[in-house]
């Protein structure tokens, strides 16, 4: 930016701003900086005080940095004191462009001078890797204290109001340090970096488009500038720790003399960065409390998979200490809830660091607690004991805060809960009506359009659309291998979608003569919650009963069995052992809830009322299966 640019065309706004800022500065400059920095820990305790939503973003940074198992009552005393000194910092921050060298010797004493000006001279470049700590303004004014460097240079993003911008550019530039946006590119920084001198990067900030490596063990977005200067310098730069504390009301440490040791060739961007996030880390690690931990440091975004190379995914599992957490809270109805495993297998997938934790009603834990495969915790929605008491117990807390919500069910209580897990970012479903309450679910999927897609495609369409995941043929195919001792037939006459879903019990014994007929083994297979009409109808029959629990359908049927059933839970769970499935549809629509395979068939009668998704069939001529025969049923019709 030359500074002979005429200011850009503003609003009445922006040029307000602008007065108000040069008024501030007038003061700034004739007041102490101690007095500023006391200034800033009385604004510091007010923000502490009224906003309980920063509050929280510090106590989950701190959780990530410190230790995981910190509990909110050793967290709070921190909380309050990072947040006082973060706003002194801030503070001061605004004080440090306008004070005379003369202050600027009294507030800053600096430590390794002559370490970084051995590397920043000769045509070779001193790249300081600065964290957001303390007052890092400091950096921009150290020049005339290291006399031995003859150039100064500094990356900075830009402000959205042009006149501020070109008026701090003009501020920090006049004391010799020359800045570089971001949004210009690359190239003069570069140039900058082949000539030699100083070059400070803040390469702490997240950032969505950089390197995503561990920082204090927690996968998040890097910039991977500094390894890119240091690659093109070609063996003319070195990278520095570059970090300040603060040791005084008013004054603070800066210290220049931490090289960043590399291992021998290491010509990587990825390593490079990796070895700069862990020297950051051990500076950060030494003054706590000096760290900018007021925004979210760790973030999530819709688009939160990773695109990870075998070198990057190579590199930050070595350093990867604690997970990227996802809660999916699943639908009540545990035949729909069935059917979003290919999604959460997706989910699982997307991330080399993915943990899920599914929340669902008692009655469908013990299936989620068999899919290990993708999911790491399962947490009973319908239990006297809060889910958000769950969340919190101590095998559970040890993996740190959660960062991804996914509200699939309708259960306010639940809601109210999680709101206080203080997750990044929820994501849920246009059609659920807490999204009317609760805004912060901002991600929807729209509608359906034209022909009607099974409730699995549905769900997987929304992940591909809101979260740029895409499915591989793998999360279709089942890890539940089922009994493949058994070839027997069952049949599965009860169905939990209620009484709309029936077939004649005179066609079910007759489809039972029939099977016998050809010499199959038959049994009835029935839920816990049908024992009795399961136990009266069997002994009519003739056939043996076979209560199974949903869970432990895998060690009943398997591939070589077969199924006849109504619409419901069973069949569902049937097609997930690959155990063949004839299925009658009453309320449902087949091309939306039929069991999902090459080996399942679905018959519908397709009357005026179907498909009604009634629970309780009010036809004058009795519920639509009736006209599907038994021919049908065995396949054996012309």
């Amino acid at each position: 930016m030359a500074e002979e640019e005429k200011a850009p065309q503003a609003t009445l706004g922006q040029k307000l701003s602008l007065v108000a800022y040069k008024a501030l500065c007038a003061v700034l400059r004739v007041t102490d900086i101690r007095i500023v920095a006391v200034i800033g820990r009385g604004v510091g305790y007010l923000t502490w005080a009224l906003f309980p939503s920063r509050r929280a973003i510090v106590a989950r940074n701190l959780r990530i940095i410190l230790d995981p198992m910190l509990r909110p009552d050793k967290l709070a005393a921190m909380v309050r004191r990072n947040m006082v000194r973060t706003s002194m910092n801030l503070a001061c921050s605004l004080k440090t462009g306008l004070m005379s060298d003369r202050e600027l010797e009294r507030a800053a004493v600096i430590h390794g001078k002559e370490i970084m000006e051995s590397h920043a001279v000769g045509g070779h470049t001193a790249v300081c890797c600065i964290p957001h700590a303390g007052n890092w303004e400091l950096l921009a004014r150290i020049r005339p204290l290291c006399d031995k460097v003859k150039r100064f240079g500094s990356m900075y993003r830009r402000l959205r109001n042009p006149l501020l911008e070109q008026f701090i550019y003009k501020s920090r530039t006049g004391y010799g340090c020359e800045m570089y946006s971001k949004e210009n590119g690359l190239k003069a920084v570069l140039q900058f970096a082949k000539t030699g001198g100083g070059l400070g990067v803040l390469c702490d900030q997240f950032t969505q488009e950089g390197l995503f490596l561990p920082y204090f063990g927690k996968m998040t977005g890097v910039t991977p500038l500094p390894a890119i200067l240091h690659k093109r310098c070609k063996g003319k730069a070195t990278l520095l720790a570059v970090f300040t504390r603060n040791v005084a009301l008013g004054k603070w440490e800066v210290e220049l003399g931490h090289p960043i040791e590399l291992p021998e060739n290491c010509d990587s961007m990825a390593e490079v960065t990796m070895r700069i996030n862990l020297a950051l880390e051990k500076s950060q690690s030494d003054n706590i409390m000096d760290g900018f931990w007021m925004h979210h440091r760790w973030k999530a975004h819709a688009d939160f998979a990773l695109e990870q190379t075998p070198e990057l995914l190579e590199i930050a599992s070595r350093y990867v200490k604690l997970p990227f957490r996802m809660i999916v809270v699943v639908p009540e109805s545990f035949d729909e809830a069935v059917n979003m495993l290919p999604m959460l297998r997706a989910l699982k997938a997307s991330r080399f660091d993915a943990q899920l934790t599914v929340l669902c009603p008692e009655e469908q834990a013990g299936f989620w607690r068999k899919m290990q495969d993708c999911v790491s915790y399962v947490v009973p929605t319908d239990r006297k004991e809060s889910v958000l008491v769950q969340l919190e117990s101590d095998e559970m807390y040890k993996d740190g805060p959660y960062d991804y919500l996914f509200m699939f069910s309708e259960n306010k209580r639940v809601m109210r809960d999680l709101q206080k897990l203080k997750p990044i970012f929820v994501s849920g479903l246009e059609d659920n009506p807490l999204r009317k309450k609760y805004r912060f679910i901002r991600v929807i999927q729209k509608n359906d359009e034209g022909a009607p897609i099974h409730i699995q495609q549905k769900y997987l369409s929304y992940m591909a659309r809101f979260h740029a995941i895409g499915v591989d043929d793998a999360s279709f195919v089942s890890t539940m291998k089922g009994n493949e001792a058994c070839t027997d037939t069952f049949v599965a006459p009860f169905s939990t979608l209620g009484k709309a879903d029936t077939w004649p019990n005179d066609k079910w014994a007759e489809l039972v003569r029939r099977l016998r007929d050809k010499g199959e083994v038959v049994r009835l297979l029935h839920l816990p919650q049908d024992a009795e009409k399961a136990k009266t109808m069997a002994v009519s029959m003739g056939i043996d009963c076979c209560e199974v629990a949903p869970e432990d359908v895998l060690q009943i049927l398997g591939s070589k069995s077969r199924l006849y059933a109504v619409d419901g839970l069973l069949p569902q769970l049937a097609a997930w052992v690959n155990c063949p499935c004839t299925v009658l549809m009453a309320s449902r629509l087949a091309a939306r809830y039929a069991p999902q395979g090459e080996c399942h068939r679905a018959l519908t009668n397709h009357v005026a009322c179907h498909p009604c998704y009634r629970t309780v069939c009010d036809a004058a001529d009795g519920c639509c299966t009736q006209g599907i025969s038994v021919d049908e049923m065995l396949g054996t019709q012309a």
